[in-house]
């Protein structure tokens, strides 16, 4: 699967998957009262796709697999900082592969493999976070890493490119709900060449139209329903002794 010292390539192992499956939507479940959808996209099921989401929360990556099992239903890959890969990688065996920002060889072989792996299937899907670390949400406005620019001119043309919106915050449960908004499908093609300036400000745009969705009361589709928190309980434990309240009069 990979050489020692060398990028970490992924594989997309059922036995791994199914594990990791369990995993993840008891952890999803437990830790956030539900995950919306906000608009229902179209892809192509015969068309490879890559995907830009912003990287807020530790969750993110997580959020991506969520959306695989509900949404996309098909083979999706996930780059990710090699020192962080190699410190798990039972992810290399669900798809994650390696990128070594710190190494100009090491940036290209994993940006040509990321090319590979839209090409070699007509129907999987990249994710790679553009911003290239972790940042908070109130760094505004979100800037790209300069290498988007050069895997964009290298991609076949008939590849899709859709930007992610991702947002968590807490409303009206103890635990937050998370949301998400994926943006125009676009052609490699027509997005070739395109200054880096734009994509910027087209995801700043995107989350900017999320957040207003959000502050309307807009939740979209859920896809995960999280476990009862503690205000719901509290609710009906009052609707229950209210019942018997009214019993023993």
């Amino acid at each position: 699967m990979t050489e020692s010292g060398g990028m970490i390539k992924a594989r997309i192992s059922p036995f791994h998957e199914m594990i990791f499956k369990a995993y993840i939507l008891r952890l999803m479940k437990r830790n956030f009262n539900g995950i919306y959808l906000v608009g229902e996209p179209f892809f192509p099921k015969e068309q490879s796709l890559l995907l830009l989401p912003n990287h807020s929360t530790w969750w993110d990556g997580f959020i991506v697999f969520i959306l695989k099992i509900y949404l996309f239903h098909r083979p999706v890959y996930l780059m990710m900082l090699e020192e962080q890969l190699r410190r798990n990688r039972f992810f290399s065996h669900i798809g994650v592969y390696s990128i070594n920002p710190k190494s100009l060889l090491g940036n290209r072989e994993s940006l040509q493999y990321t090319i590979e792996l839209l090409s070699s299937q007509q129907n999987s899907i990249v994710c790679l976070f553009p911003q290239g670390e972790l940042l908070p949400w109130s760094v505004q406005p979100i800037q790209y890493k300069r290498g988007l620019e050069l895997l964009l001119k290298k991609l076949p043309p008939d590849i899709s490119v859709c930007q992610l919106a991702i947002r968590c915050e807490y409303l009206a449960a103890q635990r937050a709900d998370i949301f998400i908004q994926l943006g125009p499908l676009q052609s490699a093609e027509e997005c070739s060449g395109r200054p880096r300036e734009i994509w910027e400000r087209n995801h700043q745009q995107l989350l900017s139209e999320l957040s207003f969705k959000i502050a309307s009361g807009e939740k979209g589709r859920l896809l995960l329903a999280g476990k009862r928190s503690i205000n719901e309980s509290f609710e009906l434990l009052r609707s229950k002794l209210g019942l018997i309240h009214e019993r023993n009069q």
